[in-house]
Parts: structure tokens; sequence; C-alpha cells
């Protein structure tokens, strides 16, 4: 938890000293879209099934510093989902069901303009595995288990860049934007089992600040 609690602590602390410092700087909204790839890399297909997340979403602030640029901290969830089979003389299944949070915290750059501005941004990302369920079908035994045996760390960090436009009208801005995240390492025991997080991930964003 110590991983997330920081980000955590970085978020309040930029929202709190905005607001009461900057004031119309200050920006909150709403981003979501659709994953473009898979949380999880299925590198044994014989055993593992995944399906990608239907959509990510979260909150996101933003604070407007000058010369077009900004920071932006989000806090963003999707889901991960996989099964897992077992073929022989005892047939097992496993149906795994998680919770993924992520916390970017990125530098923004916009062109000048009035109404359409494109934008850059890079930044680090934190991401946090959580509220496992991993439910076991057997003819011996069939039941729930908390921590599914092929997670190996719940917390990773990456780098975080991206690009797209921005639609300026009164009291608020509609963005669009395709970012992508390199993961520095996997939550899975990918040698052992040929299950990993993805290390790639890419998503497609719309957002919506005031």
């Amino acid at each position: 938890m110590g991983l997330m609690r920081l980000p955590g602590r970085v978020c309040l602390f930029a929202l709190v000293a905005s607001a009461a410092a900057f004031g119309q700087g200050f920006s909150f909204g709403l981003k979501g879209g659709v994953p473009l790839t898979n949380a999880l890399d299925v590198l044994n297909h014989d055993r593992y099934f995944s399906n990608r997340a239907p959509y990510v979403i979260g909150p996101a602030v933003e604070l407007r510093l000058f010369a077009g640029l900004s920071a932006e901290a989000d806090l963003l969830y999707r889901r991960m989902e996989y099964k897992a089979t077992t073929t022989g003389t005892s047939s097992v299944e496993e149906r795994t069901t998680g919770q993924v949070w992520e916390v970017p915290l990125l530098v923004k750059y916009r062109t000048p303009g009035e109404l359409l501005r494109p934008f850059l941004l890079a930044g680090v990302s934190y991401r946090r595995l959580a509220r496992f369920e991993q439910r076991v079908f057997s003819q011996r035994f069939t039941g729930t288990v908390q921590e599914p045996p092929e997670l190996r760390s719940r917390s990773s960090a990456g780098a975080t860049v991206g690009g797209g436009l921005e639609l300026s009208v009164p009291l608020v801005r509609v963005s669009a934007e395709l970012r992508y995240t390199r993961w520095g390492s996997s939550s899975f025991r990918a040698a052992l089992t040929g299950l990993a997080t993805q290390l790639n991930q890419a998503d497609l964003l719309l957002g919506i600040l005031f």
C-alpha cells in the first residue's frame, strides 16, 4: 500500500494548494475511454484466456502553469479478468477478477490557440492491483480464493507519453487523446505460469474539465 499512498498524498496536496493559490488556473473533471490493449499478456494460450477491459474511467485534476504548460493528475480504474483451465484426470477451471487503479502524474504542453489546441503530455504512472477474487471449479472443490497463485506483486510504475486535441468553449474544455504507458515490471509470474501483466499499454481517452 505504500506505493499508492504517496501518489494519493501528492494529488491531495496539489488539489488544496492549487485551489487556494491559483484560483482560475485549477480545473477538475472526468476522463474515460477504451483500452486499446489488454491489461494482461497471455503467453500460454492452452491454459489462459483473457478479455480486454471494456472501459477505463476516473477523475482528473489539472493545474495550468505558464507558456502553455500544465500539470495533471488522474485516478483511473479498469477491470482485470482472466480464466485458467487445467485438463487431465482432474479438470479444474479458475475464473479470476480484479481491479486496476492507475495514478498518472503528467506534464502537458498546449500549442497556442483560442478554440482548438493540440497538446503533448509526458510523465510517470503508478499502478495498483486490488480486490482479486478467484473462483475455483473442480470435481473435488468449488470455492473462492482471495489471493490468486499467479500474482507476484500488486504495484508497479512506468513512463507515460501521449498527445491529442483540446476544444475550449466557455466554462468547459473537452479533449481527445491517445496515451501510451510502458510499465517497468509484470505483476504475475509469467515464467512459471504463462501469464503476465501487459508492459505496453495504450488507451484512447476523452476528457471533460471545468
